[in-house]
This record gives structure tokens, sequence and C-alpha cells, in this order.
């Protein structure tokens, strides 16, 4: 409980630590070093350095993501502003609460005379009110004391209520200044009191038809999306897909979503998807979508051979209404976060599961435990391959068999997230993460760091391409300053896999995709991380072990083959449906 009176800016840690938050990720710099200093009085939250705030930002929308409270990024207002946006477009779009805290660096009283960061819009400076907006779900201005509190209580409100996001809140030099008395008008209450209370519950009619919709079909599957992620709904899901036996098949984005060892679980679908996950779903009378807005990669460009709203049946559940039937008409639906939703269908369809309907099931998962051997779910002859260079399939199936169903895995854009998505075969549910939204390179490390932060006990693995990895490896010193011990697999082919591919396609004009040979391990240890080299088959078998109960940050570079082209794992259906190549 905030004191009777207090400076604001112990006043917005203490505020931040009621709202459960234990990290601040970031960079000092202008007033918020006000802040900062009032951080090195807490003992409940830790501030991480970061050496760059868009490595910041990446760390706080993972640790909104895992939690469920906001990650904060803090830094200088124009700098966190030009910076951050990669973090904060991420998480606008994969619904991760998140806060940027900034200040307009305004020299009170001078901010009409423009001074070179002011960002207030006045003449000769930039609007960073409206830079920020266009990122954010909501953002603040703070001109006075008791408004810099009580704006903080209101952005974490904004940030964790319907659709989590990012919020930006952005300090005057004024509002920092002096002391605030709590029991005065406008009195300052405890966090907790202010916070939304509750969340989106179901309706029992829409439950009730998207029930009657599952009992009457013949050949239902589900479809998890990052919704599933963003309400924790794994155990959930599980127990709906085993009470009905329906097979589920996840986006991209809800990779994991259902552990991929499961027997009714069918791997991602879409562009980059498993082919027995591509042939149930298109095959299913009827189409239960969790949490996902079906994006075109997701649809294999809404090829009417993968979904058809014209032949199949489809019903959702989601928490933002505008989402419901948005590319495909649905029969039935449910508003509300997903995991009351499912526990609410498994309550209603709990009492109606008759004898006839467990021996039609019997034989659904009969019958899918036979198209999985026919299509060699995660068993395609390259995660065998010897080849060297080595092939990425075969590194990503030995990462696989060395981790557990709690190792949390995160992965990069490119070519590298392709073959993660087709081959990475998940132990454990909710426990594999990519950039949802923008998808932007040099994500995997920074969501590792922040991934390990919250879950000390968990094997924590980042895998990218060289090429992203290049983007955030300043991360590594803050891995080396904190000791942070991830693991970094880096699928080091020396070019930029996707664009190359691409130029292939385009008469073999290389153009900027080659970066030529670089030794990301010899780097890793000269930024104080341990770092190996892994050229050999041999090398990679031995030296993979270290995923497993990692005491320090390590990057394995591993040199794999540029004969990997993303076509290879792609979908005959993206290639003949509408906007493929």
């Amino acid at each position: 409980m905030i004191r009777d009176e207090i400076d604001v800016p112990h006043a917005v840690v203490q505020v931040l630590a009621e709202a459960g938050i234990r990290f601040v990720f970031g960079m000092p710099g202008g007033d918020t070093g006000r802040i900062f200093d009032a951080l090195h009085d807490s003992t409940e939250i830790q501030t991480v350095l970061v050496r760059h705030e868009q490595v910041g930002s990446i760390m706080a929308e993972m640790y909104g993501r895992l939690t469920g409270k906001p990650g904060v990024v803090m830094g200088q207002g124009i700098f966190l502003a030009c910076n951050a946006l990669f973090g904060a477009l991420e998480a606008v779009k994969g619904a991760s609460p998140m806060l940027l805290l900034g200040d307009f660096t305004d020299m009170a009283p001078f901010m009409h005379h423009a001074p070179y960061q002011a960002g207030t819009g006045e003449h000769g400076n930039h609007d960073l009110r409206n830079l920020l907006a266009s990122a954010t779900k909501y953002t603040a201005a703070v001109s006075e004391p008791k408004q810099a509190v009580q704006t903080i209580q209101l952005a974490i409100k904004h940030a964790t209520t319907g659709t989590p996001g990012p919020v930006a809140v952005i300090f005057g030099s004024r509002s920092l200044a002096g002391t605030v008395k709590t029991r005065r008008p406008p009195r300052v209450h405890a966090t907790a009191r202010v916070l939304a209370h509750g969340i989106a519950r179901p309706a029992g009619a829409d439950v009730a038809r998207v029930a009657d919709a599952l009992l009457g079909s013949s050949s239902p599957v589900i479809i998890a999306g990052n919704g599933v992620h963003a309400a924790r709904a794994w155990a959930e899901l599980a127990e709906l897909a085993e009470l009905v036996v329906i097979p589920v098949a996840t986006t991209a984005t809800g990779k994991s979503a259902m552990a991929e060892v499961h027997p009714l679980a069918l791997g991602v679908f879409g562009n980059w998807g498993q082919a027995v996950a591509n042939e149930v779903v298109s095959t299913a009378d009827t189409v239960l979508v969790v949490g996902s807005r079906l994006a075109p990669t997701d649809t294999a460009f809404e090829n009417p051979e993968l979904l058809d709203a014209d032949r199949q049946r489809f019903l959702q559940v989601d928490i933002e209404p505008l989402n419901i039937g948005r590319h495909f008409p649905v029969a039935a639906a449910i508003v509300a976060d997903a995991r009351e939703a499912l526990a609410a269908l498994v309550a209603e369809l709990g009492p109606r599961i008759t004898a006839a309907r467990r021996d039609a099931a019997r034989r659904r998962s009969a019958h899918l435990a036979e198209l999985k051997t026919l299509h060699r779910y995660f068993a395609e002859p390259e995660q065998r391959s010897d080849d060297v260079p080595l092939r990425p399939e075969r590194v990503i199936t030995e990462l696989a068999r060395r981790l557990d169903e709690r190792a949390v895995v995160t992965m990069d854009a490119g070519a590298n997230r392709l073959y993660m998505t087709h081959f990475f075969q998940s132990r454990g549910a909710g426990i594999v993460y990519q950039p949802s939204s923008i998808g932007g390179m040099g994500y995997a490390l920074p969501a590792a760091l922040a991934a390990k932060l919250t879950y000390p006990e968990r094997d924590c693995v980042a895998v990218c391409g060289d090429g992203g990895f290049a983007m955030t490896m300043n991360a590594l010193f803050t891995a080396a300053q904190y000791r942070i011990p991830v693991v970094t697999v880096v699928l080091n082919n020396s070019v930029l896999g996707w664009v190359k591919d691409g130029q292939r396609r385009r008469g073999n004009r290389f153009i900027a995709s080659e970066l030529g040979r670089t030794d990301y391990a010899r780097i890793a240890q000269a930024m104080g991380c341990v770092g190996i080299r892994v050229e050999t088959l041999k090398d990679l078998v031995g030296e993979l072990d270290r995923v497993v109960g990692a005491k320090e940050p390590v990057v394995l570079d591993v040199v794999t083959t540029e004969d990997a082209p993303f076509w290879q794992v792609q979908s005959p259906f993206a290639k003949e449906g509408p906007g493929g190549e």
C-alpha cells in the first residue's frame, strides 16, 4: 500500500510492485533516471540493463506473454519510441500485456521552445505521443505528479483488460518532481482495487450451441491459435480434445498449444504445416477455431481445398468479438477468454458423451494414428540425414530429442523458423514461442533471456538463423552480465536464407543476401559467454547436450547447409492456393 505522502518515482515503482511485476528492462536516460533511482531501493523488482531498447522491448513482450502481467521496458522517450517499436508491435498484434515507460525530456518550462527531444509536438520537435500511439493499445502523456501515479495504474488496467496489449506512458519532467499526498482527492488507492476484476466469461446459450455442433459432427477438428497461449488454456484444450476425441491442429503462432507428442495432436497446419494436419483439417466437416484470426499463411491463402465455409461448419472461440467470423463465417461462437470457454464446453459435453459416441471416437482415434504413420508425422527422411554441412532438419530433430516437456524454446523469423515450425516436435504444451505478429528477425535471443528470468528452473533455448542472431546479439552482453544461462542455437548458413531462396526463383540474381563466413562462437567468447563451433555430426551429437541444465550463457554456432530452400517445407496447399507461389 502506498504511504500517505510519497515522491512520484517511488510511487510509480510501488504501483509496479503491487501489480506483481518482477522486472524492468531498459536503459536509463533523461528523466526516467529518477524512476531508475527509485528502482534501486526496490526489493521486489529487478532492473535489467540492456544495450538496446529493441532488446528490452522483446524481453518485456515475452515476459508479458509468459506471465499475463505487463512486461516493462523503460528508457529516454525519443529513443524508446525509435527502438522499442519492435516489441510493441509484437505485443499489440500478439496480445501480450506490456508497458513502455519514457519521458519527454522537456526541460520544463521550456518545452514550447523545442529542446532537442521534447517530443510534445511543439514547434521544432517530433510528436512522441502520436508516434507511440500508432503502435500501442493506449498511450498517455503525463504532466502532473498525482496524474503520474494514477496513470500507471490505468495503464496496467488497459494492458491487461480484454485483449491484452502494450501501453505507453510518457512523463513530463514536472510530473516526476515533488511528492503526492495520496489521501487528498483525487485519492490514490491500492493498485489491486483499481485493476479490472474477473474475465470475459462465456454465455451459457453460446456454449450449448457450440457443444451441439460438435456432437453432431462426424469428423471434427480443432484449430488452436496464439489465443490459447495468451489465455494459458493448454490443459483445458487437451481436456476437451480427449473428452470428445477431436484432433488438434495449431497455427504457426499457436505451435505447442497442445504437446505435439500427444496422440490427438496434428502439429501445425497451413503453409508450413504437417501433411497429416492439412489432410485432417481439409476433410473435417466441423472446424472449431480457438484463439486465432486465421491469417493467410495459416489458411494457405484461404485455399478452399483446405478450409471452405461452404462445405465445412465453422465454430469459433475468441475474446475479441470483432474476430468472430472475420475471415470465415461461423455457425456458432463463444466470445470469452479461451480458458473459460473451453472449460465450459467440457462441463457441457461431459454428461452427454454416450457409449455410441465413445465407439465412434475410438474409431476416429485409430484412423488418426494410421494417418500419422502414412504421412510420416515428425519422421521424415531428412531428419535422419548425416550430410555435412549439417541439414537444419537433423539439427532441429536432435535438439527436440534432448529437451523435456517443460523446456521453453524461442524461435526467430526467416527460413529457420519455417524449418522449426515443421520439424521441431514439442514434448510439452505452452513451450514454443515465436514473433507472432510482425514476424521480425532478432526475436529469439532476447525472448529466451526473458523466459529464463521468468522461469529460472526451466531450460530455455533460442533457435535462430545467423541473420537474425546478428541483429540482436548485443543481448549476449546482458546474458553475460546477469549470468542468464540460456543456450542459443545459431543455424549458420552464411546467407539470408529466405531472401536468397526467392532470388533463386528470379534468375539466380543474388543481391544483398550473402552474409559471408562469420564465427559467432568466437564472438560469443569475446562477449563473456561460452561459444562452441559445431561443424560435424559428431560435434552436433556431443555439444547439443549443453542445452540441458546450462549454468552459463552458451552459443552453439552450427554450420548448416545453404541447400535448404523454404519451399522444401511448403505445403502443396500453399503452392496451389490463390496467392501462393
